[in-house]
């Protein structure tokens, strides 16, 4: 029992130690890091952005450590070690400046759509560079990893209750087809009424196409129409 307690006393010890080497490292000086932990992969399939030959895409960081007083210049560098992902398929910036007075500011990469996308998926890694101004803060959260191509995934806003009451089970072609009529690909950040709005429409368009004598069919030869369940 008394091991016991002297190695809990010792883990306890070095715990706090570390904890407050980092704080005293923070505090004396400039450190940034994504908001977003490396585990947070972010895939981006040009599928769901109709229409669109680039997607720009938001990086939130936050500011670690003394509060500077101007801005501070920072740097995001790819990996070539672990990127796949060619000039071709994105830009950014030499350089970018984090603003005085701000706890989190904003960095940001645009997605450049290409053909070989519609087949291979590529890697593009980015971590935070040290700089005269800043230093990458923890480890986890000073690189981002993103998945592009122009593939047809079903999207993660499409589950149990969008199979049950509004678009009824997922295929590709249906997922296409409704695309295809809306021009619009993520329902994630559409309300409950946006939502219902767009698949009422859609459905309205299928009751059409069948009424004329040419139904929209899935691949098993299925009526889609059948396979919507949102009322109206």
């Amino acid at each position: 029992m008394k091991r016991s307690y002297i190695f809990y006393s010792i883990l306890i010890t070095v715990f706090i130690s570390c904890k407050k080497e980092n704080m005293d490292v923070y505090k004396s000086g400039h450190y940034i890091q994504f908001t977003n932990s490396l585990a947070d992969t972010t895939n981006l399939s040009f599928f769901f952005y109709p229409g669109k030959e680039e997607v720009t895409l938001a990086l939130p960081l936050r500011l670690i450590g003394t509060m500077p007083e101007g801005n501070l210049q920072y740097q995001l560098k790819v990996d070539p070690k672990v990127t796949t992902a060619e000039a071709k398929h994105y830009s950014l910036p030499a350089s970018f400046d984090f603003r005085q007075g701000l706890a989190i500011d904003t960095a940001y990469l645009t997605i450049k759509k290409s053909p070989e996308l519609a087949t291979t998926t590529y890697l593009l890694a980015i971590d935070i560079a040290s700089t005269s101004d800043v230093q990458p803060g923890q480890t986890t959260y000073a690189r981002r990893i993103f998945r592009i191509n122009d593939m047809v995934t079903k999207p993660s806003w499409w589950d149990s209750n969008m199979d049950r009451f509004y678009l009824g089970v997922y295929t590709e072609r249906k997922f296409r087809k409704f695309m295809e009529f809306t021009g619009v690909g993520d329902l994630s950040e559409k309300s409950d009424t946006e939502k219902t709005e767009l698949i009422k429409r859609f459905k309205y368009f299928l009751i059409q196409m069948k009424d004329a004598g040419t139904p929209v069919l899935e691949d098993d030869g299925s009526d889609m129409l059948s396979t919507i369940p949102i009322a109206g």
